[in-house]
């Protein structure tokens, strides 16, 4: 007989001899069997829930104590025994925090914190900070990081713990430990998430034998690169102002070299890279379409080293080390282009021979990145980060004639600088915070001088002179504030707020006419100049809640404040997202963002080039603003593949197109005037399969989507974005030979991209005793209308590793771009033939292009 004694909210419940004997069901099923097989008793607090499904293996044939350590092992409660009674009570919680360390003290951004015994974890945040709340008693936790050993702690949890865990790299390890990476699609909550560490970096193709973000990035599904070789990008059907760029959170305007050939980002000193491509989380804001948050090395706090890398076009040189041991570190990375010096002996040459003729041409891009970063105490902790890139073209022509000299210069300047300031601080196990000032400095400066002087023995009888300046600037002055609290198990809030103080001056112009001789000059100028000024503030708060076993979701709100003189905007942006853990190897996602930007990027041309400016959204033109779904599947098949399978439908208002001619610098005066405003919408599908074994990885990667606009000025009804790119494929195989040999081969695949041709051809009338005049108009109705030819192309690389004498590493790169040649078009035309048929033609530039490049490691 069964019976409940309540005693101050105590229940002592005795289970009837004749009770059944099971091995599944509920924990409170299986005390039943515990008390039948040892006869004993249960007391506990009426409010503690025992009827949860019980997940261990069968009790029978077990001692008491096995019998409690199985039952409840796993759970927050603990047990004593008195006499014939099990008193349960629920166990106190404390909570582990610390940080994840590489061996030489770089903190690792997404290493996996994991009870094994709960199959409980988190990850570690960008300052390597951890924080996970657990029941006391015995615990391991387990720590690990793609490409590193695992670390086992073993811990007596009785009260709050902190610790610094140090993890050994070893990249023999078999990478398909990817199983317990809690960072793997499977285990997070946000759709179109991509985290990219420094080694996966290394191991894509490099372009030329440098390695480049932006080109990684175009191999995703969902993004298409725009232009070949220029580093466009173009997310889920935006346009590649679009993109928040941001370096050690501070924003970047532009990230292209030598025209889009190399991207700003040298991989020597970047240590991670989240790229979001919808699912956005509250924290992030201001670009309609993608998110490129670049963390760069702290450096090494113990020991110094370095590399060096010399390759066809540039040189890279990457140093760090202690300043003080264990306390302060450096690092500092340069990277060079060679072009100049290889171009200086030709043009000299050349001009040796043709003194009537002279002609120049300079090109050259640097980087530099430098960080220090101080450790005041195992709670405190700063960084200064500083990053300039620059870009240089000069071209210089000088022309004699019998009695006449001319003269011109052309000079194009542009880059970026940007530092960063921070304090990061832990003022509780549970809170972590930082504080972060930034500084963001764009420009761009567009030369041009011209001189024609007429002479008579040596006389200038006469002179004509023209210079023109163009200057365009952007300077950002503000503060981020981050808080990382998790109050528990279940829940992961982070709140903050953001503030930048904008200055835009999108056009400065000066202008020079001067003409007459020597005796007399009539001298002209004039200037214009335009500049704003803006203050976009945002606050935010997101919260990552578990929900039981199976579901998990991250819900937040992005407040958007942008004020300029006559016009104060406000945007509210929601964005939610949810995970539903099918089972261990299968995860279902949702999510719904609004995403707004409040910054406008006017180009006279569909390449993105450095004479393009931006401009803020005022009171004619309105921010634009986004609205996406995404819903996606992920699974961990077996023989080491993954498979994920993603959908998206997007919508963008108040999108804005240049029509102001096409020029290389736009006008600033009376932009407004020169633009339309539409809206576009994209949606697709995209699908990844991955093969993941320690020696060879392939990855396959499909995208078949539709990019649309409508512009009413344009065009009345939809029409295909001149990107909209019917199917994408990606095949990337990488393989490791042995210990000193891997390689590297890829083709992709897209359908081409579109233009506009004249749908019909209206001649003049005929007028009798007239000739035929030539016809009077091409006919354009619908934009986009025609596709150019698919794109294809593969690329190989290998290196050769081998470690000499003193026990530096050096490896050679040999890579070739276009293996097989594939002339892509780049820009097509319509031509008239003579018997009045027309022709379309499309050219291509690029052709095989091999490359290489040797670096040493010491």
């Amino acid at each position: 007989m069964s019976r409940r004694i309540i005693i101050i909210s105590i229940a002592c419940i005795c289970f009837p001899m004749q009770a059944q004997i099971k091995t599944s069901g509920t924990i409170k099923e299986q005390m039943e069997l515990v008390h039948k097989l040892h006869q004993i008793n249960f007391i506990y607090d009426s409010s503690l829930n025992v009827d949860v499904p019980y997940q261990g293996k069968p009790l029978q044939g077990l001692n008491l104590g096995q019998s409690l350590q199985e039952l409840f092992g796993t759970t927050d409660l603990k047990w004593e025994i008195r006499g014939n009674y099990i008193l349960l009570n629920k166990k106190k919680k404390y909570t582990v925090s610390g940080y994840v360390y590489r061996q030489n003290g770089e903190p690792l951004i997404n290493a996996t914190v994991k009870d094994e015994a709960l199959g409980i974890g988190t990850l570690s945040n960008n300052y390597g900070f951890f924080s996970i709340t657990l029941p006391e008693g015995k615990r391991v936790l387990c720590f690990s990081f793609i490409g590193f050993g695992q670390k086992k702690e073993n811990i007596m949890l009785d009260k709050n713990i902190t610790l610094k865990v140090y993890l050994k790299e070893d990249c023999s390890l078999d990478e398909v430990v990817v199983t317990g990476d809690l960072n793997s699609s499977i285990h997070t909550t946000q759709t179109g998430k991509v985290s990219l560490t420094a080694r996966e970096l290394h191991t894509e193709y490099s372009l030329l034998s440098s390695p480049d973000v932006i080109k990684t990035l175009q191999n995703l599904p969902g993004v298409a690169s725009g232009t070949e070789l220029i580093s466009g990008l173009y997310v889920h059907g935006g346009n590649h102002d679009e993109n928040l760029f941001l370096l050690d959170g501070t924003p970047l305007y532009q990230v292209n070299h030598l025209g889009g050939l190399f991207s700003t980002f040298n991989t020597d000193i970047i240590k991670n890279i989240e790229f979001y491509k919808s699912g956005f989380p509250a924290r992030y804001g201001g670009r309609l379409s993608s998110v490129i948050d670049v963390r760069t090395n702290d450096g090494d706090m113990k020991e110094y080293h370095g590399s060096f890398t010399l390759g066809l076009l540039d040189g890279r040189i990457q140093c760090e080390g202690p300043l003080i041991k264990n306390r302060t570190s450096f690092t500092i990375a340069m990277r060079r282009s060679w072009l100049d010096v290889f171009s200086a002996p030709i043009f000299f040459f050349r001009n040796k021979s043709k003194k009537e003729d002279q002609f120049t041409a300079r090109y050259a891009f640097d980087d530099i990145n430098a960080k220090i970063t101080h450790t005041f105490s195992g709670r405190s902790k700063a960084y200064i980060s500083f990053y300039s890139g620059n870009d240089i073209l000069k071209v210089g022509n000088e022309q004699h004639f019998d009695e006449e000299l001319y003269q011109a210069k052309f000079n194009l300047q542009w880059g970026n600088l940007t530092t960063a300031i921070n304090w990061s601080y832990q003022f509780t196990p549970k809170l972590f915070a930082n504080f972060t000032g930034v500084y963001a400095h764009n420009r761009s400066l567009y030369d041009y001088e011209e001189e024609d002087k007429f002479l008579n023995t040596g006389q200038v009888t006469e002179r004509t002179n023209i210079e023109r300046r163009n200057h365009s600037v952007i300077d950002d002055t503000g503060y981020r504030i981050e808080f990382d609290y998790k109050p528990g198990l279940r829940q992961h809030v982070r709140i903050g707020s953001n503030y930048l103080f904008h200055t835009f001056r999108p056009q400065s112009q000066a202008a020079k006419n001067i003409s007459g001789n020597d005796g007399k000059n009539d001298t002209v100028r004039y200037s214009n100049s335009f500049h704003y000024r803006g203050h976009e503030f945002t606050a935010y708060a997101e919260n990552d809640i578990t929900l039981g076993e199976k579901w998990r979701t991250n819900i937040g709100i992005h407040y958007t404040l942008f004020k300029i003189p006559d016009k104060t905007s406000h945007s509210v942006e929601p964005r939610v997202a949810v995970r539903y853990q099918w089972n261990g190897h299968t995860a279902i996602k949702l999510s719904y963002t609004e995403m707004s930007q409040f910054m406008h990027l006017l180009s006279g041309t569909y390449l993105n080039l450095p004479t393009d400016y931006w401009v803020p959204s005022t009171k004619d033109i309105r921010p634009m603003r986004s609205r996406q779904y995404t819903a996606g599947v992920y699974m961990r098949l077996p023989h080491n593949m993954r498979l994920s399978l993603e959908g998206f439908y997007k919508t963008m208002n108040h999108t804005i197109e240049y029509d102001g001619g096409s020029r290389l610098t736009p006008l600033a005066g009376n932009w407004e005037m020169n633009v339309k405003q539409g809206k576009g919408k994209a949606y697709g599908a995209e699908c990844e399969l991955a093969y993941l074994t320690a020696r060879t990885s392939v990855d396959i990667a499909y995208t078949l989507s539709w990019s649309k606009r409508k512009f009413n000025e344009i065009y009345q009804g939809w029409y295909a974005d001149k990107f909209d790119n019917r199917h994408k494929l990606n095949i990337a195989v990488r393989h490791k030979f042995t210990g000193r040999i891997d390689a590297y081969a890829a083709w992709t695949f897209h359908s081409g991209n579109r233009m506009t041709i004249p749908s019909q051809y209206i001649s003049a009338p005929e007028i009798p005793g007239i000739k035929e005049k030539e016809p009077a108009q091409w006919i354009y109705e619908k934009p986009n209308n025609v596709t150019l030819p698919s794109y294809h192309r593969m690329d190989v690389g290998v290196n050769f590793r081998k470690t000499i004498k003193r026990g530096y590493e050096c490896i050679w790169n040999i890579s070739i771009y276009n293996a097989y040649c594939r002339m892509n078009a780049l820009y097509a035309k319509v031509e008239k033939l003579p018997e009045g048929k027309f022709r379309g033609k499309a050219t291509g530039v690029f052709p095989i292009i091999p490359s290489f490049s040797y670096t040493i490691k010491f």
